[in-house]
């Protein structure tokens, strides 16, 4: 079993739980600077030094739960208070353990399913984390082969970092294939509005002409 200490650190979910606010809050947080950016990122999820989280609070806005900071603490063996990282913390996660045997992340979530992979150390906002070294234990025990390559790159500070954001595009700007007309009677207002809503969402414009009575029957939408 390995002690080296770890710095506290929080993701998304912890931080929520620490101010008892949605789970979604401290993303809106980041958004909107009041987070900055994280301290480290293991396996592509941000984590933040307990004492950036714990700058967040403002009396009588954001505060803490002094009890609920006291039960996260206990829950991270041989934790210890960090202002800043000096170097990155012994921590991986399931992208870094592939690396560390050259299998797919869905290899490696199968051998944690089959409790043929260590037990994870701790876990962070859902995600499990592993010190390195109890990883290069249990492959020696089981004789599985590493990537010392690999494992230089992890000890020389290396970490999955997350995969850049694509702008989404409306579903007929990605097909190429533009909205087609349709018609509708009076008594098909409801409709009529949600299709223009639809439309004009995608990023298009709208033109809306009249229609002889006398063939609106025959190619009106039921």
């Amino acid at each position: 079993m390995y002690t080296e200490q770890i710095p506290y650190l929080l993701g998304y979910h912890e931080i929520a739980y620490l101010f008892r606010v949605a789970r979604d809050a401290p993303l809106q947080w980041r958004k909107r600077t009041l987070l900055r950016e994280p301290d480290v990122v293991i396996s592509g999820s941000p984590y933040w030094l307990l004492p950036t989280v714990l700058g967040l609070s403002k009396p009588g806005q954001r505060e803490v739960d002094a009890h609920r900071l006291a039960d996260y603490k206990a829950s991270i063996p041989y934790g210890y208070v960090a202002h800043v990282l000096e170097e990155p913390p012994p921590l991986i996660g399931l992208q870094e353990v592939s690396w560390i045997f050259d299998k797919t992340s869905s290899v490696i979530g199968q051998w944690r399913n089959r409790r043929t992979l260590a037990a994870c150390d701790l876990v962070l906002s859902g995600s499990p984390l592993w010190r390195l070294e109890t990883i290069l234990a249990d492959a020696e025990r089981r004789g599985r082969s590493v990537s010392p390559e690999a494992v230089a790159r992890i000890r020389g500070g290396e970490r999955a970092q997350p995969k850049p954001r694509q702008p989404r595009r409306p579903d007929a700007e990605q097909q190429g294939v533009l909205p087609a007309a349709r018609f509708f009677t009076s008594e098909q207002s409801v409709a009529a509005a949600t299709f223009v809503r639809s439309v004009l969402s995608a990023g298009y414009a709208v033109e809306i002409l009249p229609r002889p009575s006398d063939q609106t029957s025959a190619t009106s939408d039921d």
